[in-house]
């Protein structure tokens, strides 16, 4: 089979909202590729499908959703024989491993170093790939369309406050419920999505939150558009949370931690807090008293945003143009 000239093809071993708003916005077709089983029998059936793919649409580039390093470290190997530009859409752990894993940081840095282009949502790791000598350019999220997205009948308090949770280590979840212990006495209800059970919160021992677990898409942007503010906090410095994206999009008041990267990008259009109780509960009452200010200043916010979002996806891709006709453009990176 002959090559296409100029196409490309977005592969992801998981389902990410990322993945599909950028590549709708850079017309790429994306191949999601979801098996189940134990990890070996994962990556085996994985690499297989991918494998499959390659043989068949013969790209001339490919970016590949990070994580999975291995579906980075498999595409490395098949470039030898397919020939085609490898980029790599990096999220946070595409860029810096967890917990100072020095182990998984050397191949990351290894996988990064050796990839056509890494697609980072931020400056600092934009910062932290020059530093390795790759090619960075930085594109935060599209903001996803939430009006194609299904809605079910779900009933809140009237103070309610969504907190958007994965119950990942990175997220001060607990913190959180006992900001609210303080605030369920003003009438403040905190509603928590996310399976808890994971991570092995007992629901009994905060009574005052309530736990949805794992939600189908439809009832958990149900919720979003529902709720009177949402929380979303993380304690990574780097970190653009896919929560704020959700929430701007829908138009709500928004509590974010005041960490570097969500500072500088969303501090314009939500609350910044610490990640200790009392400041939580202190910006949640500011965000919801607020909430009709905070509505301006997210509409504001989203209107610059997309003349921002056009710009930098305009120049990505004339970069995925250049790099199917095999050219490079070395003057791409740009912090700002």
């Amino acid at each position: 089979m002959t090559r296409t000239t100029g196409s490309v093809v977005w592969i992801d071993w998981a389902r990410n909202l990322r993945t599909r708003t950028l590549a709708q916005r850079l017309g790429v077709d994306v191949v999601e590729i979801r098996v189940s089983g134990n990890r070996l029998l994962r990556y085996l059936r994985s690499a297989a499908h991918t494998l499959g793919e390659i043989r068949r649409r013969r790209p001339d580039v490919v970016i590949a959703t990070n994580p999975s390093l291995a579906l980075g470290f498999f595409l490395l190997l098949l470039r030898r024989w397919f020939g085609f530009a490898l980029v790599s859409d990096a999220h946070y752990v595409g860029v810096r491993a967890l917990h100072g894993g020095a182990l998984f940081q050397r191949l990351l840095d290894f996988h990064n170093s050796r990839v056509d282009l890494v697609i980072v949502t931020n400056d600092g790791h934009a910062s932290y790939l020059l530093g390795l000598g790759c090619r960075a350019y930085v594109c935060p999220d599209p903001l996803p369309d939430l009006s194609s997205r299904g809605s079910v009948p779900v009933s809140l308090a009237a103070k309610s406050a969504f907190l958007v949770c994965s119950f990942e280590t990175d997220e001060p979840y607990e913190t959180v419920f006992a900001a609210f212990e303080r605030l369920h006495a003003g009438g403040y209800q905190l509603y928590v999505s996310g399976n808890y059970r994971r991570a092995q919160v007992d629901p009994a021992r905060f009574p005052w939150v309530r736990f949805l677990g794992y939600v189908p898409e439809a009832e958990y942007y149900s919720y979003l558009r529902s709720c009177s503010l949402v929380v979303d906090l993380t304690t990574l410095e780097d970190c653009l949370l896919c929560g704020a994206y959700e929430a701007l999009a829908a138009g709500k008041p928004l509590v974010l931690s005041r960490t570097r990267a969500l500072s500088a990008y969303f501090g314009a259009a939500a609350v910044l807090t610490e990640n200790a109780p009392e400041a939580i509960a202190v910006h949640v009452e500011q965000a919801y008293t607020q909430r009709g200010e905070l509505t301006r200043k997210i509409a504001d916010w989203v209107g610059a945003n997309e003349r921002y979002m056009g710009e930098r996806i305009a120049t990505l891709r004339g970069e995925l143009a250049a790099l199917s006709g095999g050219r490079r453009v070395p003057e791409l990176v740009d912090l700002e």
